[in-house]
């Protein structure tokens, strides 16, 4: 049997309620595409779903879980020259999603792909927006999400993913790929809906802005959160767009669960191995970004 061209890893736990829609619109996809479902201790039905629908199933021990770890463990036993990042409570908007993202590694020096309907100047992407290293500086926020994500197998091999970060694994790796020289290509149609991140409840989006703020200060991207900054982004900070009034906004429990968790990882950050290698990837002596870690609320 040929090797597909493109290798889709999945990372999952207790996800038995989604990972069979995620695992079922792979298999709808364009092109085929070996399936490689990475599971951290899954209690809830989850593995049984995923060897119906995958190729291989990874199991590694929850206590040792990271998502860069994950990624690297399904990585590592891929078989086809470019590999594909999906979480498993997201569904591609297409079923050309694989094979799109595959067109775009006609150019030779492109390292990976993603979704993004705005550029960091936030303007609208027509076609394909090719990401520099410059883009970093404008905005360390904006950027690869693994999520939904595509890599060439032999960048990966040069730049594994690092596992000591509790989020932002994706943001850091692009950071060291770009500064090699590498470019990223961001289309609106390569991806897929991020609405997870409010719909799985307050705790867990608490948890999660938590763990991104202290990996984006750790790492000297950001500056952190202040108490004061917080409340006067509550009051005044409105980056997307609403129907609703500001009065409503400002009484969203999400948008207060967001800037909550950007200020506790704020406060929790603390040095990393190798010190705060922002600086030295990206800025390259100049200097960093005066932003504290803002989530989009």
């Amino acid at each position: 049997m040929p090797t597909p061209p493109i290798s889709v890893i999945v990372r999952a736990k207790n996800k038995a309620d989604t990972i069979g829609g995620t695992l079922s619109a792979l298999r709808r996809q364009s092109v085929p595409a070996e399936v490689i479902v990475v599971d951290s201790g899954s209690t809830d039905g989850t593995l049984d779903i995923a060897r119906q629908w995958a190729d291989r199933v990874l199991e590694i021990a929850p206590e040792s879980f990271t998502y860069g770890g994950a990624l690297n463990a399904g990585a590592a036993v891929a078989a086809a020259p470019v590999h594909a990042a999906l979480s498993a409570h997201c569904v591609p908007e297409s079923n050309t999603w694989l094979e799109d993202s595959l067109r775009r590694y006609e150019r030779p020096d492109v390292a990976a792909t993603n979704a993004s309907t705005w550029t960091p100047l936030g303007t609208l992407i027509e076609g394909t927006y090719w990401q520099t290293l410059e883009d970093v500086l404008v905005d360390p926020i904006w950027g690869f999400s693994n999520h939904a994500s595509t890599w060439r197998a032999d960048v990966w091999a040069d730049f594994p993913f690092r596992e000591d970060l509790g989020a932002c694994e994706d943001k850091e790796w692009s950071w060291r790929v770009l500064a090699a020289g590498w470019t990223i290509g961001y289309a609106r149609e390569l991806g897929a809906p991020m609405a997870h991140r409010r719909s799985a409840g307050l705790r867990p989006l608490f948890q999660r802005l938590t763990r991104e703020a202290e990996a984006m200060v750790s790492l000297g991207a950001l500056q952190p959160l202040t108490g004061g900054a917080a409340l006067r982004a509550w009051w005044s900070s409105f980056p997307s767009e609403s129907r609703k009034p500001k009065f409503v906004r400002r009484l969203s429990p999400y948008r207060v669960a967001e800037l909550a968790g950007a200020w506790n990882g704020s406060r929790l950050a603390g040095p990393l191995a190798g010190g705060r290698p922002f600086e030295s990837l990206v800025a390259a002596g100049r200097p960093v970004p005066n932003r504290a870690y803002l989530p989009w609320i």
